[in-house]
């Protein structure tokens, strides 16, 4: 895994930002850095946008930015999944939502909104790689699912087994700390959550190695799933907790990826093919065997074909998603010159070539 940056960097603000500071830096790089206001360069668009995310998700968090000003990286490491952060370990989606509006719900998570423009339950994210033949008669398959658990050996306390917590001296283990301001008016106490053991009145001495001092450990829930035919990239399937076996609290969403197909291309729900045929069967006309997603077919060559001649299989292509019947395949014929030909081959030809002369002389 590539080196991280500072967080703060990220952000451009200081170690001591306030909360304020820090939904402020987030506002100004969100809206400069959103894929959809930077066209012209929305893949490195989208990769500052997650990185600043990110940092966001630590930084406004008393907790995590706490682990992360005492231990860097490896503080909140456990917090995101063994690939690093991803979009499922955002938990600002209603930021997000006060910044671009409802709208980023689905250009982010793929998730339906109820009415008000919130989501309807706290939502995941997972992307399922199949092949384009799969696409076509659709797959039964499992998704593995992480969800975060109390750790078993620290028993939630984030403590190091044999470890206790010892009350925090910047707060008495009250979790709150008090601030005094001289104003002109008179003297104002501002109560806020402690610093330093970020309100919960005791601190760590020595973090379980299991959690990191999270308390929590993730864990994967594989749940089996059924991809409808007809899916293609970028579509998205919602799996709710009743249809999970009562294994999820939260809607899961499924996001289709489909691999490149070596010699078919897709195109909506019609597929298309190159097939090369020979110089005899283009100028005589023949019948090819050709490959659809569904097995060889017999395809008739009229006779003189010219290459790049496209033909039709009708309903050979991928099925409606949510309808009846089929796309249709094309077919792009390449007629192919034979390199070595005999003497006798050439004379052939050369016969062939003078009645065509005199063919058109006639005419």
């Amino acid at each position: 895994m590539p080196e991280k940056k500072d967080y703060y960097d990220l952000l451009g603000i200081a170690k001591n930002a306030s909360k304020e500071d820090v939904k402020s830096a987030y506002r100004r790089l969100a809206k400069k850095f959103h894929p959809d206001l930077n066209k012209d360069n929305p893949k490195s668009s989208e990769e500052k946008f997650k990185e600043i995310s990110e940092a966001y998700e630590v930084l406004i968090d008393d907790n995590k930015r706490a682990k992360y000003d005492s231990y860097g990286y490896a503080g909140v490491e456990s917090d995101f999944g063994k690939e690093g952060f991803s979009w499922q370990n955002f938990t600002h989606i209603n930021d997000l939502e006060d910044i671009f509006g409802h709208d980023i719900f689905s250009d982010f998570f793929g998730a339906r909104t109820s009415g008000y423009g919130k989501p309807e339950r706290k939502i995941r994210r997972v992307q399922v790689e199949i092949s384009l033949e799969q696409a076509y008669r659709g797959v039964s398959t499992e998704v593995a699912i992480p969800h975060m658990e109390k750790c078993g050996d620290c028993n939630g306390s984030g403590a190091e087994k044999g470890t206790s917590l010892k009350i925090c001296n910047r707060c008495d283990g009250r979790g709150e700390v008090k601030q005094e301001q001289l104003q002109e008016f008179g003297r104002i106490i501002k109560i806020g959550v402690c610093p330093v053991c970020n309100g919960r009145g005791k601190i760590i001495e020595k973090f379980c190695q299991s959690c990191h001092g999270t308390g929590e450990i993730q864990r994967l829930d594989k749940i089996k799933i059924k991809i409808p035919p007809g899916v293609d990239n970028g579509t998205t399937l919602r799996i709710a907790p009743d249809k999970s076996g009562g294994r999820l609290k939260e809607n899961i969403y499924v996001y289709i990826s489909i691999q490149p197909h070596p010699f078919f291309r897709r195109q909506a729900n019609d597929v298309y093919i190159k097939k090369e045929i020979s110089l005899i069967d283009a100028t005589l006309g023949s019948k090819v065997e050709v490959p659809t997603l569904d097995g060889n077919a017999i395809m008739k060559i009229p006779q003189g074909t010219q290459t790049n001649t496209l033909f039709r299989l009708r309903n050979s292509g991928m099925p409606y998603l949510r309808g009846h019947g089929h796309g249709d395949q094309y077919v792009r014929v390449i007629v192919k010159t034979p390199k070595n030909i005999t003497k006798r081959q050439r004379e052939l030809l050369e016969e062939f070539e003078k009645h065509e002369k005199e063919k058109s002389t006639k005419t």
